[in-house]
């Protein structure tokens, strides 16, 4: 990969924190899940709003985890049909595949990119679906008002992808306290980092137990006492055996201790970085605004901006113009997962016209906590040059 002058991302992770890392490992701490875990997840949820946080080994264990646990719950059956969005990432989708249930992908909308509306509530109706997961594309909510109102009325269970999302609001709420469950990743480059990792936030009781199951073999050492011993009453299983008993099949997908050190530090520096997020979001709406089209969050959402997605006519001449300026841009996100070729394979194509444009046209360009305001200026001028007319509404 070349060195990029403005790179999609700069790491969250910064010298006072590998200083601080450093000092606490010649300790001889422990290392794998523990207290700091433990610590990790309450001052999560207190950030979030959230009753309950769980941290997982990266953001799309987070999603396998939701999945499944609407199916240990008993609200997901296999060979149940899971709406997802055509514009996310492929481990929003994948995992409604891998736990034997059927994907309806669902078309986006023009201006958030996120569930259309419209086109959700037809799959609501006429599908037979059971839960919708959705993804925040960039950290820009989607239209929760008519989501929420939407699963009510069908009885859907909701999860909420906020991998990209982190911080992003919706009438004055964090993304993830909308539904059963929402997920979140602290991959490097995301809006704060363990280096991998990811928190799955909940307020159901059940659904918690189910995830701290789960998440580590399918044992219930980490639930509460009472929750322990109700299982061992309910199976009959002595003390001892109770160690190496597993009441749900289930994965090692656990933090460290080591990860939730440095997860307490970026939650003390969050705030910064997710108003920094904000402000450039801002800073590029203002500058584009002239643009054919650009993205357009709900009324009284805030967007704590992952990066800024273009859609171009001239997409690989643009991204390679941006790269020979050193600007490093990406297609925006999956394109439509309906044509991803795993998703073809098994389901065929699935012809979604603004998912499809997405697939065709779309790109992103940085946004960092550290992106300086002359480097957000300089990538709107660049995007905005009359001579190249990047940013038009592309044909069809």
């Amino acid at each position: 990969m070349p060195a990029y002058r403005i790179p999609l991302v700069r790491d969250t992770i910064g010298q006072d924190d590998l200083d601080a890392l450093a000092d606490w490992l010649r300790g001889g701490p422990r290392l794998t899940k523990g207290p700091l875990c433990e610590a990790f997840e309450q001052k999560f949820a207190a950030w979030q709003g959230s009753r309950h946080a769980h941290y997982v080994n990266s953001g799309s264990s987070a999603n396998l985890l939701a999945i499944n646990a609407l199916q240990v719950a008993g609200q997901l059956r296999p060979g149940d049909k899971v709406i997802a969005p055509a514009v996310s990432w492929t481990t929003t989708v994948a995992p409604i595949t891998q736990f034997n249930c059927v994907p309806v992908l669902c078309d986006a909308e023009k201006d958030t990119l996120g569930l259309d509306v419209e086109h959700f509530e037809h799959l609501a109706r006429t599908t037979g679906a059971r839960a919708v997961i959705i993804c925040h594309v960039l950290g820009i909510p989607n239209r929760m008002d008519e989501i929420v109102a939407t699963c009510e009325r069908h009885g859907l269970a909701l999860i909420e992808d906020c991998c990209e999302a982190l911080g992003s609001e919706f009438k004055d709420r964090k993304v993830g306290n909308f539904g059963a469950m929402g997920t979140f990743s602290f991959y490097f480059g995301h809006h704060m980092s363990t280096v991998e990792g990811g928190m799955v936030v909940t307020s159901s009781r059940t659904l918690s137990n189910i995830i701290r199951s789960i998440r580590s073999h399918g044992w219930n050492r980490d639930l509460d006492e009472a929750d322990k011993l109700d299982l061992r009453s309910r199976y009959s299983v002595d003390p001892f055996a109770d160690q190496y008993t597993f009441y749900h099949p289930g994965f090692n997908f656990r933090g460290t201790d080591v990860g939730a050190f440095l997860g307490l530090r970026q939650l003390d520096k969050l705030p910064r970085f997710v108003e920094a997020r904000h402000q450039i979001w801002g800073d590029y709406s203002q500058y584009t605004a002239s643009a054919a089209w650009q993205p357009r969050a709900p009324a009284d959402a805030m967007v704590s901006g992952f990066a800024w997605p273009v859609l171009s006519r001239r997409r690989v001449a643009l991204a390679a113009e941006l790269s020979a300026a050193g600007i490093e841009t990406r297609p925006l996100i999956c394109g439509s997962m309906g044509r991803q070729p795993w998703f073809v394979d098994r389901y065929g194509v699935a012809k979604l016209p603004n998912a499809d444009r997405v697939h065709e046209h779309g790109l992103y360009v940085p946004i960092n906590p550290d992106l300086s305001a002359a480097e957000v200026r300089e990538i709107a001028n660049l995007l905005l040059d009359a001579r190249e007319g990047s940013i038009r509404e592309p044909a069809g």
